[in-house]
């Protein structure tokens, strides 16, 4: 009686492992992906990537990434509902000045059923720094 006790309890404790296992793998498949610069330039470079910037009004006047939407994360409600206008099957990229806000956004849009969600590391500062260039309206 006492291994048939034993073979239960092992029985049990691998079936909840196995459930929390795919619940982690369920998470990690949808998680943002952190890119660098060069990489975030090669994935515009073939088109049909979202590029969202999550600053100010302000910080984009004074230049942004070429063809980038903004949604300022800093406006929660006009940011979520921005959200809710966007093609959640298209890739998107997100960055903000440096990687903080982005972050926040990335995994909002990932947590809300986005497939591929990319955020620049070291954001538009280490967009400059690589030498890529900005658009100033």
């Amino acid at each position: 009686m006492n291994h048939l006790l034993k073979f239960s309890v092992l029985i049990l404790l691998f079936g909840f492992q196995s459930c929390s296992t795919s619940a982690q793998e369920r998470e990690s498949a949808s998680a943002p992906k952190i890119v660098e610069v060069n990489e975030a330039a090669d994935l515009m470079a073939k088109g049909d990537i979202l590029i969202l910037d999550v600053r100010t009004s302000e910080e984009v006047s004074q230049g942004f990434i070429e063809g980038a939407e903004n949604l300022d994360i800093f406006d929660w409600e006009a940011f979520t509902s921005g959200v809710e206008e966007l093609d959640k099957t298209a890739p998107v990229m997100v960055y903000c000045k440096v990687g903080g806000r982005s972050q926040k956004a990335a995994k909002y849009l990932a947590d809300n059923g986005f497939d591929l969600v990319y955020d620049l590391g070291g954001g538009i500062i280490a967009w400059q720094e690589a030498g890529k260039s900005l658009v100033k309206k």
